[in-house]
């Protein structure tokens, strides 16, 4: 369940209504002070694992007798407790920072009521969808270039019957 699904882009804080970006990065800043060495791209999936480890689903592998349960690392684990000092839980952190995923430009006309938060998840969505589907095209492009010039460099190649005598 994500808050961006919902359409909804306000928490409920001491029983004010909150902006659900203002608390994220609220909560970035809390954790480049206590971690600064840690890239931002690495938080979700760091907040996913500390996530699992609290509803005690980090496991490895299929489900059975055989699961081992994994350990956080050193800095997962200082999240963890800075996240459960702060009274806030990890699940929801996570579906914040899930939600909090849309490009810079969106998130400035969603902040200002320009768009609505409907229309700034379709937009993440279709960019992401473009990005992919245009890398694609790039990719075919190169592989066709690839192929023609192989095939012009091996048809232009004069082979020892052709070869005009001298």
């Amino acid at each position: 369940m994500s808050y961006m699904k919902l359409y909804n882009t306000h928490i409920r804080e001491n029983g004010k209504k909150r902006n659900l970006f203002d608390k994220v990065n609220e909560i970035k800043e809390k954790i480049k002070v206590i971690v600064p060495e840690i890239d931002e791209h690495k938080w979700l999936i760091i907040i996913h694992h500390v996530r699992q480890d609290y509803e005690g689903k980090y496991y490895y592998g299929r489900a059975g007798a055989s699961n081992i349960k994994l350990k956080l690392t050193n800095t997962e684990r200082i999240i963890q407790e800075l996240l459960i000092k702060e009274g806030l839980n990890p699940s929801t952190v996570y579906r914040w920072f899930l939600a909090a995923r849309v490009p810079s430009d969106v998130m400035y006309k969603l902040r200002k009521g320009l768009i609505s938060a409907k229309k700034a998840y379709e937009i993440s969505v279709n960019r992401k969808k473009n990005q992919k589907s245009g890398d694609m095209v790039i990719l075919m492009e190169n592989i066709q270039n690839y192929n023609l010039i192989d095939f012009i460099y091996y048809t232009k190649q004069p082979s020892k019957a052709n070869k005009p005598p001298l």
